[in-house]
C-alpha cells in the first residue's frame, strides 16, 4: 500500500508539471473532479484488485456497485482527497487508501505529495507518520481546544450553551482525511464535520487516529461501520480520548439524518392514497398573475445552516411562473443528489425586484 500511494502521489504530481489536469465539476453539484482523479483511479483499481481480488472496491470516482463490495474485506478508496485543493495549487491534498473488513477499517495509507507526508496504520499496530510514531493530543478541558472545523460553527448563535474559547484553523484544510490525519499527529486536538460524509471520506483516517490513540465516530458517538447499504456517515468527530466525552456531550443537541435511512424502504401498498405532496402555496392561474420562483441550490458548508461553501459553484436549475413547477424541479434536483447531504436545493419565491438602470422597484 505505501508504494501504491507513493506512486499515485507521484501520478497526481505529474499532472502539476504540465500545466495542471484538465477540471470539470461532476453532474448533480457533487463538486469537481480531474483527469487526475481519474487517472490515479485506474492505477489503483489496477494494482489492488490484481493484489487482491477477492476483496471488494468502493472508491469516489468509481460508480457505485453494491454487488462489487460485496465481500467481507473491501477497498476504500479516495483518488485525490481535496480536489478543490488540488486544483488550485494548495498542497492539503492526499492518496487514500484503506482496507475494511466486516465493516470496520483496519489498515489504511494516507499520502500528501505536496507535503511530503505518509500516513499509515494498522489495527493493533500503531500509526505512523513518515516512519515515526505519532499520537493524538492529551487534551481534556474545552477551554483552549485547538479545532478544525467550519469557520463560525463555534459562535453561531444556535447553540444553547456558547463555547469556551476555542482556536479554529485559518483555514482549514480541503481534505477531511487530512484533517483528521492532524489530529492524529497531536498538531490539532479535535476535528469536527457536521454533515455527511462518504466512507471513503472517513476510512483511512479512521484507523489513523485510533491507532494513534483517539476516537473518530460521529457527533453522536456512534462508531463507524463502513460499506452499508449507503456507504456514508452522518458526521464526524475526531480527538483524543479524554476530549472526545466533553464534545459529545455539547454536539448531542445538533440533528442530522441517518444516512441509512435512505437505504432501499419496502413499496407502500399501492391501494392506499398517499399524500406526498408539500402544501401548495397560491398558483399564478389563481391570481391571474406570473409569480417568479428560482430553484437553485449548492454545496452548505453546514448543514444545520444556509451558508454555501463556493457560490460561484451554485447550481440554478431555473425561473418558474408557479409553485407547482418549481417544486417539480426542486424535487428532480434534490433525488439526483440524495446520497450528497452537503449539497441542497431551495425555492426562492421572488417578491420584490430591483432595475438597478432606473433604480425602480417592481413588487412581483
Amino acid at each position: 500500500m505505501l508504494a501504491l500511494a507513493k506512486e499515485a502521489g507521484d501520478l497526481a504530481l505529474s499532472y502539476t508539471l504540465t500545466g495542471g489536469a484538465e477540471a470539470w465539476n461532476k453532474t448533480g453539484g457533487k463538486g469537481p473532479v480531474t483527469e487526475a482523479d481519474l487517472a490515479v483511479n485506474r492505477l489503483c483499481l489496477k494494482q489492488l484488485q490484481t493484489a487482491r481480488p477477492d476483496y471488494g472496491w468502493l472508491s469516489e470516482e468509481t460508480l457505485d456497485d453494491p454487488a462489487a463490495r460485496a465481500k467481507s474485506r473491501v477497498w476504500v478508496v479516495d483518488p485525490i482527497d481535496g480536489t478543490r485543493a488540488y486544483i488550485s495549487g494548495d498542497p492539503h491534498w492526499c492518496i487514500a487508501l484503506a482496507i475494511v473488513e466486516e465493516g470496520e477499517a483496519v489498515a489504511s495509507v494516507l499520502y500528501a505529495p505536496a507535503l511530503s507526508r505518509m500516513y499509515s496504520a494498522r489495527k493493533g499496530a500503531g500509526a505512523f507518520l513518515n516512519g515515526n510514531a505519532i499520537h493524538v493530543s492529551l487534551r481534556d478541558a474545552e477551554d483552549g481546544l485547538r479545532l478544525i472545523t467550519n469557520e463560525g460553527l463555534v459562535t453561531h448563535p444556535a447553540w444553547k450553551e456558547p463555547w469556551p474559547r476555542v482556536e479554529i484553523a485559518r483555514p482549514k484544510p480541503n481534505a477531511t482525511l487530512l484533517r483528521m490525519a492532524h489530529v492524529a499527529t497531536g498538531e490539532w486536538d479535535a476535528a469536527l464535520v457536521l454533515a455527511e460524509k462518504s466512507d471513503w471520506d472517513l476510512a483511512a483516517g479512521t484507523v489513523l487516529v485510533h491507532e494513534a490513540g483517539g476516537h473518530a465516530t460521529t457527533h453522536l458517538g456512534e462508531a463507524f461501520v463502513f460499506n452499508q447499504a449507503v456507504p456514508a456517515q452522518r458526521s464526524v468527530l475526531a480527538s483524543g480520548k479524554a476530549l472526545h466525552p466533553l464534545l459529545l456531550r455539547r454536539l448531542e443537541v445538533v440533528k442530522i439524518p441517518d444516512p441509512q435511512a435512505r437505504a432501499a424502504q419496502p413499496m407502500p401498498d399501492q391501494t392506499k392514497p398517499v399524500q406526498t405532496e408539500p402544501k401548495r402555496m397560491s398558483e399564478s392561474a389563481k391570481t391571474g398573475k406570473q409569480l417568479l420562483h428560482i430553484v437553485f441550490g449548492g454545496e452548505l458548508k453546514d448543514v444545520t445552516g444556509v451558508e454555501f461553501e463556493d457560490l460561484s459553484q451554485m447550481d440554478f436549475i431555473g425561473a418558474f411562473p408557479n409553485y407547482q413547477e418549481a417544486y417539480d424541479a426542486w424535487k428532480s434536483a434534490a433525488q439526483r443528489t440524495v446520497d450528497q447531504a452537503e449539497m441542497r436545493y431551495f425555492i426562492l419565491h421572488a417578491h420584490k425586484l430591483l432595475d438597478p438602470a432606473t433604480g425602480d422597484h417592481h413588487h412581483v
